[in-house]
């Protein structure tokens, strides 16, 4: 490589990277004005789209090889077509960021893990004024630090290298409760799912129709088809249906009917006590539950009538978790001195910033667990 850049009239640098589109710098060992610089790729030629002083911007969707060609003339008139590198590769994929916890005796360490693009190397993880540094094991990128972290949420900064002097951070969200840090709105619980059927959306339809038609939870179909935007179905578009089965995830919830609480649980160690409102007489079943899906701002739909969010007459509140069971839920209120009565339908409801907190540490996919027994929260549950 040096050998190359000795040789070379112009060097490359890469200087951002998104799905579709890279910007390359051109730096010129000479005096002169660069004539051309495109991208020969086994699709043909790519040209800049934008050029904006020796920075091009090229529109590709894969990741090369590129073999560029960049051409000038120096001040004597001779031809300068040499570049380094000669062939060039680049990451389109974004690294991936995952976050765990890890509780023992009495501390907690938050693990970093990152799974990022060849050539792609994590540098640093800036956290609150403090720069801890990774690791390669086994071919995996690991960050540890013993939490110092307050309850609420907080912001990762990873530094990353890249190749032909590539240097770009990612941030990322985490929530944190009693020092054990998970992503924001938490870390969704892997899952199995099975189809037995597809749907074309008709004009008018609505995933809660579409759901009813076949039997499934709307959770399931926003799963399994992984629709970003749930509200957002068009006519023509095809769905697949089936059933989701959850398998595994750190964090549980425990509702004991007896004494109107929950508990929230990370890897069996009991983390806070929440009070709550629950279901009159037996409406809210003992039971084995799954966090199925999540709203923000939920609107409440009442034998048909649209109730809009944050309203009075709509008993939601600030945060809706939907179960397993489309009968029931967790979510906020807008009477907050219902709280700790038997006075509900049969969800679960919490002041809205209970239940917000519960949003951002819960991912889809936690385990719900519903007891009626005289007797407090254990501290360990496994």
């Amino acid at each position: 490589m040096l050998f190359q850049t000795l040789l070379a009239d112009h060097l490359l640098e890469l200087k951002s990277v998104s799905e579709d589109h890279v910007t390359l710098s051109v730096k010129k060992l000479y005096e002169g004005e660069i004539t051309t610089f495109l991208l020969y790729s086994p699709a043909g030629f790519v040209f800049p789209e934008k050029v904006k002083n020796s920075d091009y911007t090229f529109e590709v969707d894969f990741e090369g090889p590129f073999f560029p060609i960049v051409e000038g003339v120096n001040s004597f008139g001779k031809r300068m077509y040499r570049v380094a590198p000669q062939v060039l590769r680049v990451p389109l994929e974004k690294p991936e960021t995952r976050v765990i916890s890890d509780i023992k005796n009495g501390e907690v360490l938050v693990y970093v893990f990152i799974q990022s693009p060849e050539g792609v190397v994590p540098v640093s993880l800036n956290l609150e004024g403090k720069r801890f540094r990774f690791f390669n094991l086994e071919g995996k990128w690991i960050c540890v630090f013993k939490s110092f972290l307050e309850d609420g949420a907080h912001e990762l900064e990873i530094t990353f290298n890249g190749p032909y002097g590539y240097t770009f951070s990612l941030k990322k969200e985490i929530y944190v409760i009693k020092r054990v840090a998970v992503p924001m709105r938490g870390e969704d619980g892997a899952f199995d799912y099975t189809v037995f059927a597809e749907h074309v959306v008709k004009r008018g339809e609505t995933l809660w129709s579409i759901a009813n038609q076949y039997g499934v939870r709307v959770g399931d179909i926003v799963l399994i088809n992984r629709l970003e935007d749930p509200d957002r179905i068009v006519a023509g578009q095809v769905l697949k249906i089936g059933r989701v089965y959850f398998r595994e995830n750190p964090v549980t919830i425990v509702v004991n009917l007896f004494s109107s609480k929950l508990a929230l649980y990370y890897d069996g160690v009991l983390l806070k006590v929440y009070p709550v409102a629950l279901g009159r007489s037996d409406a809210t079943p003992p039971g084995r539950y799954w966090v199925l899906r999540k709203e923000i701002d939920p609107a409440l739909y009442w034998f048909g009538e649209y109730i809009s969010p944050r309203t009075p007459l709509n008993g939601l509140g600030t945060r809706y978790l939907q179960l397993s069971n489309p009968t029931y839920a967790i979510h906020g209120t807008s009477k907050p001195w219902e709280i700790g009565k038997r006075i509900s339908h049969g969800c679960i409801r919490m002041f809205n910033r209970d239940v917000e907190e519960i949003d951002a540490f819960a991912g889809v996919g936690t385990e719900v667990v519903v007891v009626k027994e005289d007797k407090e929260f254990p501290e360990r549950i496994y």
